[in-house]
Formats: C-alpha cells, structure tokens, sequence
C-alpha cells in the first residue's frame, strides 16, 4: 500500500483575500451581452470574422456558466472546473490569432471546419455506406458539405481532397510553433501558455497532475484553506473571460473598454496575477484605437 504524503499548513500560509463576486461578475455579463447584441447585428456582413466571435464569445459565457455550477452545486466537483478553464484559454488563443488577419485566419478555421466535417462524413461512407437505412442521412450530410463548400468558395481540389488541402486549425502549443502573430502577441500567449496552460492541459489529460487534484478536491479536510481549490477555479474562469471580453473589444471597439478597465481594477486589486497580465496587454490594448 502506498503512504500518503502529509504536509502540514506551515506558519506563512496566509488566509486569502476575499474577492467580491458580484462587484466582478455583474459588469462582466452586461459587458458580454453587449458584446454579443453587437455582433449578432454583423451576421450577415461579408466574411466571418465576426460571426466567429458572436461563437466563440457564446461558447465561453456557457463554459463559464458551467464552471460557476459545478463549484455551487451540492455536490462541488472543483477539479473539473478548473479543467474546464482550458475550453476558455483554448478559445483565447484562437481569439488573438484571428484579430492578427481577420480575413485570412477566419476563412483558415472555417475551411478547417470542412475539412473536419468531411473526414467524419468520410469515416461514415466507409462504415455504414453499405447499408441503405443509412443512405438518407449520409445524402443529407453530403449535400449539407456541398453548400459548405459552396458557402466557403472552396476549390474543387479543396471540396474533393480536404485532407491534402486544407491544414487543422492549429492548438495552442502549434500556434506559437507556427509565428501566427506579431512579437507582442506571441510573449503574451507564451507567458499564458507556460504559466496556466500547459497545467490545466496536463490535468485535463489526466496526467499525474490531473489524478492528483481529483483525489485532492476529495479531501477537504486536508485543505489547507477551506474553500480556496473551489474558489481558485472561479476566479481562473473570470480572468479568462474578462481576457477574452478585452481581445474582442479591443478588436471591434464597441466602447466597453471603460467597463472592462474596471473590472480589471477589481480583479488586480485581490490577484497579483490579474495585475501582471493587465499591465503586460491589457493596459495598452484597451486605451490603444489599434489592437
């Protein structure tokens, strides 16, 4: 039987600060709902810059939402809702990458779309192609791809053979492999991805962090601040979304930089975290009329 490691509260460890939630989570949602009322106005603008971001603002407001639920819920579960913090920081890189070219990266993540939709429906065709109860659902599928592609402007080299055309959408350690952004952007997303991403990314992969923290969050009484993993996952979703909040209206300008300005104030005062990553972009990036 293996022995359990004990380390005792040593005599430095110091309660935390108290962080006023609604002071924080109120300006962020009247930010975020204003965000979105702006860009569901641009649906139908040419290109799909901003429809992405109507997505992926959407996508992260939910995840949020289901951060927050799963540490009030009776039972809590904390480490799945710190794992669930790297949805948010997945959806920042890609955020940062497509306000570097609009046009160019937003028209790459949709065609790497087509290109992942065609290699399910091709999995599919090669299954169950051979049974005709299946043939209505994989006609549908593929006239779905047709105007897909048709919508895309691909190529017929592209629509035909998607696989040696089309490149994924890279993840975040590829992002920075591939110099997709400027030098500022690039220290920024590598600072973010050193420092909290490779982590979460280790849990979620239920490395030998990820199991840890599991049996951890079982064990309360062995905290040495009651409270503190459950409430470390709320504040890790506010900074991400407040992050993803600033890149969207930094890019669009909307005017909500002042509200934002505030809520990192907040933040800053009470993380010293959320200080460091304001002054090192979002200082700048919210006074700047250039993103």
């Amino acid at each position: 039987m293996m022995e359990e490691i004990e380390i005792k509260k040593p005599e430095w460890s110091k309660e935390p600060g108290q962080l006023d939630f609604k002071m924080v989570n109120q300006p962020l949602e009247e930010v975020k709902e204003g965000l979105l009322a702006h860009l569901r106005k641009l649906r139908e603008s040419p290109g799909s810059f901003h429809f992405l971001l109507e997505g992926f603002l959407s996508n992260s407001s939910q995840t949020y939402k289901a951060i927050r639920k799963l540490i009030v819920e009776d039972p809590k579960y904390p480490a799945q809702a710190h794992i669930l913090n790297r949805v948010l920081i997945d959806a920042l890189f890609s955020i940062v990458v497509l306000t570097e070219k609009p046009e160019e990266y937003s028209q790459w993540y949709e065609k790497a779309g087509y290109r992942e939709t065609w290699e399910e429906y091709d999995r599919e065709v090669k299954r169950y192609g051979d049974n005709p109860e299946n043939k209505p659902y994989l006609d549908e599928k593929k006239r779905f791809l047709a105007a897909f592609a048709k919508r895309l402007k691909l190529s017929a080299e592209e629509e035909a053979n998607p696989i040696q055309k089309i490149d994924f959408w890279p993840i975040p350690s590829q992002i920075l492999r591939k110099s997709l952004v400027n030098s500022q952007k690039e220290a920024f997303l590598k600072e973010v991805y050193d420092w909290r991403y490779g982590q979460i990314s280790e849990w979620s992969h239920q490395q030998w962090g990820g199991m840890a923290i599991g049996m951890f969050a079982d064990k309360p009484e062995a905290h040495w601040h009651p409270g503190k993993f459950e409430s470390d996952a709320v504040y890790t979703g506010i900074l991400f979304l407040l992050m993803i909040l600033s890149e969207v209206e930094a890019s669009c300008k909307y005017g909500f930089n002042q509200k934002l300005k505030y809520v990192w104030t907040i933040l800053g005062s009470c993380f010293e975290e959320a200080q460091d990553y304001y002054k090192m972009r979002y200082d700048n990036l919210l006074n700047d009329p250039v993103a």
